[in-house]
């Protein structure tokens, strides 16, 4: 039996929603379907502290929870659905079934994936899926917001010596102690948090992996939070080193430190997940003397 286009159309209609999104038009994803690179948000530092961010995510889309294309030739992967789907080049006119009486959104190509998690052409359907308002988030959208939301900032510089004045002032071949405060839970983490919406909820943590230092003269350290300096701790000594993050300058000088703290972000959700990453830095300056040695003729 011979079937019409509009015949077609309506066999294949299903009366569900899908959380089909994009930067451009959030109803095909095309623009946010794909593993972006950079984006993201972080906090600049806390007020008076000069500083920056950056970020950059991976994102996987699962089936059954199974690894499966994001994205390919027959569209971009809608886990409502369990099918990859994109807006039909050929739109059947309104007075069509598949369009269920609707006069708002699209008809969408949908194709089904094979045991194998590749598209089966045999498994092709169409259907009408509501326009922007009705479509539900890009699970990887909603797990930016959250991010923005924590607000995540760089832990506070403990450094012996402070270096920040002449009294305090750092001096060649002096071991100086360098530590991360965070007096705060966005200074460190871990920070968990998770959003609702249109039936989808995002979970979403994030951790300080590695804190790197950039002591002006060139020279860096890699370091995990550390340990403040006391004078318990180097059992009354003075120039001793320390255990886990340390520093020694060569030269006298007038330096700036910098701090990066690498946060790792994990989300998943909507049958999707993937990783982040959040640099955010913080700066102090440095005074770096010398002690001078006189030596004084015997009379």
């Amino acid at each position: 039996m011979a079937l019409t286009l509009g015949a077609i159309w309506s066999v294949w209609a299903l009366p569900s929603w899908a959380a089909c999104t994009e930067e451009c038009d959030r109803i095909t994803r095309e623009c946010h379907v794909m593993c972006p690179e950079g984006g993201g948000s972080g906090s600049l530092g806390k007020p008076g502290s000069p500083g920056s961010s950056s970020s950059s995510e991976t994102r996987v889309c699962r089936f059954n929870g199974l690894k499966i294309a994001c994205s390919n030739d027959y569209g971009n992967w809608t886990p409502s659905m369990n099918s990859w789907c994109q807006r039909a080049a050929s739109q059947p006119p309104k007075s069509d079934p598949v369009w269920s009486g609707n006069s708002d959104g699209y008809i969408y190509e949908c194709t089904r994936p094979t045991g194998e998690l590749i598209p089966d052409p045999g498994q092709r359907y169409y259907r009408w899926l509501p326009d922007t308002e009705a479509t539900p988030p890009d699970p990887e959208e909603l797990a930016k917001e959250i991010l923005a939301s924590l607000k995540l900032d760089a832990p506070d510089m403990g450094m012996f010596p402070k270096g920040d004045s002449k009294e305090h002032m750092g001096l060649v071949g002096w071991h100086m102690w360098l530590w991360s405060e965070a007096p705060e839970d966005n200074q460190w983490g871990p920070v968990s948090a998770s959003k609702s919406e249109a039936g989808i909820t995002v979970t979403l943590t994030a951790e300080v992996d590695e804190v790197v230092w950039e002591m002006g003269d060139g020279g860096s350290v890699t370091c995990g939070k550390g340990k403040a300096w006391s004078s318990a701790r180097t059992n009354g000594g003075q120039n001793v080193a320390s255990p886990e993050c340390g520093y020694v300058y060569e030269a006298m000088g007038r330096y700036t430190v910098t701090t990066t703290a690498h946060w790792d972000v994990e989300w998943s959700g909507g049958g999707e997940s993937g990783t982040m990453s959040l640099d955010v830095t913080r700066e102090a300056p440095m005074r770096v003397g010398e002690i001078q040695s006189v030596i004084v003729a015997n009379r």
